[in-house]
């Protein structure tokens, strides 16, 4: 047997080892060992050392703490005007120019899509069940190890080592393969839902707000025009006090209006600000640069009609997300008893192995055959599953066709409301030109007068409210379906796109 001297083999294994791990107390810790041990031994010890580093492949994670001011300046750096942006709202069919001039849902989607770090956790939620599904797969894949021994029992004066390797052959059936992709797959679908639901959430919170924005902006325009009638009233009231013909208590009146316009200025305010705040953590940009957007007022001059239940019943039935993903869960457990009953037979592998010692070619070859336990009862708990998933499917879609009714009729009913004010605010109008004509003839005063134009201005609150409550109860109804009916816009078409990272 070849026998080297002890330096060169010394050199040659402390190469290998610091090769694989620098450290100086490794090196001191290998020049004592490489001293009281021969180099066979050692020999192992490296080949141990290799195979390690081998398969776990010794990755090193430096700890990624996030940095609050790093974060702070990304927030802060968060510009419309970015030509990214520019390029992704192109992608995803938005063919006008870029940063635009008013701002719509479509236009505030698009922005959401890209910053939002909502979607950025969804996104990587996603990635993460990607991986589940790739270890639902390594299950058919085949497995290769390597061994090493070391004997401490001497022959003939030496202690023998060897080095050796033993492959694992499952014989897998063709149909157990097909299965165990199915369930892949169905990890895939689950996880892209899941993101689908999100994009949907922030949409729908997008669309309530931005309702919520125009309401209060008109409003606020009602509320200005109260605010200088009371102003002149008061003036008038004064100057008609002053001649004796108004009294304390008409002129208290009229400070009092005005101190009531002036504390709903004051709400309305607030709640403008809180909508903006509330759109812009959606989007996930300052406040401050959401609100310097110039916003597209909705048209109060028609009423959007609706169509019969049908149609929002069988589009529910087909875009929920919610009975998609009980779908998905009815299929698990499709494939986890179709699992269960392969399992019910044995399985056979066969681990074929070569072995070093001293010299000798040793072969060695193992046959193994795994006998099923409790599979009766393994089938039954997955029979039991199934038929349970299979439940909640016909259970989610009752709910889902009993909820499209209620969210129907309501918003019929806000339709016959809102048509109601309509008319309401018609006849109002009416009545405040007959009081101009009146008052152009001398037949009324200018109190008389404005006080009709505070009559038709609450009309008109009153009005607005009611479309309000008519465009909520249809954005519930459109929830309810979890597709676009009845504000068509391009953002939900490019879904596959939208389901990657812009920023990736």
């Amino acid at each position: 047997m070849f026998q080297a001297p002890l330096s060169d083999k010394t050199s040659f294994l402390k190469f290998c080892c610091l090769g694989l791990m620098s450290n100086v107390g490794l090196e001191m810790f290998l020049q004592r060992v490489l001293t009281s041990i021969s180099w066979r031994r050692y020999l192992c010890v490296g080949m141990l050392f290799i195979s390690l580093c081998g398969c776990g492949q010794m990755k090193g994670y430096v700890l990624d703490q996030p940095d609050s001011d790093q974060i702070t300046q990304d927030f802060d750096t968060r510009d419309i005007t970015r030509e990214s942006v520019d390029v992704f709202a192109a992608k995803l069919g938005y063919n006008r120019p870029w940063p635009p001039e008013k701002w719509g849902l479509e236009e505030l989607m698009y922005t959401a899509l890209y910053f939002s770090p909502r979607l950025k956790v969804a996104r990587q939620n996603k990635e993460l069940f990607e991986v589940s599904a790739q270890l639902s797969g390594l299950e058919i894949q085949k497995k290769v190890q390597v061994a090493t021994e070391y004997h401490t029992n001497e022959v003939n004066g030496e202690k023998p080592w060897g080095l050796g390797f033993t492959v694992g052959l499952p014989f897998f059936s063709e149909k157990k393969q097909k299965v165990l992709s199915e369930k892949s797959l169905l990890y895939v679908d689950d996880a892209t839902l899941k993101l689908t639901q999100e994009i949907w959430l922030l949409h729908s919170e997008l669309r309530n707000n931005l309702f919520r924005w125009n309401a209060n902006a008109a409003k606020r325009k009602l509320n200005i025009q109260k605010i200088k009638l009371a102003r002149e009233l008061i003036d008038l009231v004064e100057a008609r006090f002053s001649y004796g013909f108004a009294n304390r208590d008409q002129l208290n009146k009229r400070k009092y209006d005005l101190g009531l316009f002036l504390e709903q200025e004051l709400m309305l305010e607030t709640e403008r600000l809180e909508i903006v705040s509330t759109m812009a953590g959606f989007i996930g940009m300052p406040a401050i640069d959401l609100e310097q957007l110039v916003m597209s007022h909705l048209t109060f001059d028609e009423t959007p009609d609706i169509s019969g239940v049908e149609v929002y019943r069988s589009a529910a039935l087909l875009n929920r997300i919610d009975l998609q993903e009980s779908l998905v869960d009815f299929g698990l457990a499709d494939v986890e008893l179709k699992l269960a009953l392969i399992k019910q037979y044995p399985e056979i592998s066969i681990s074929p192995g070569y072995f070093w010692d001293q010299g000798d070619k040793i072969w060695n070859f193992a046959l193994g055959l795994a006998l099923p336990k409790q599979s009766d009862v393994l089938i039954l708990q997955a029979e039991n599953v199934r038929n349970l998933k299979h439940l909640e499917v016909k259970e989610t879609q009752i709910n889902i066709l009993s909820q499209v009714e209620g969210y129907h009729a309501m918003a019929q009913s806000a339709r016959a409301r809102l048509v109601q004010s309509r008319s309401n605010l018609r006849q109002a109008n009416e009545i405040f030109s007959g009081a101009e004509e009146r008052f152009g003839v001398g037949n009324i005063s200018r109190v008389d007068l404005y006080d009709g134009r505070l009559a038709y201005i609450a009309i008109a609150e009153q009005f607005i409210d009611q479309m309000s409550d008519y465009f909520t109860a249809l954005a519930a109804l459109e929830d309810s379906c979890q597709t676009p009916l009845l504000f068509q816009y391009k953002v939900l078409a490019s879904m596959n796109y939208q389901l990657k990272d812009p920023l990736e």
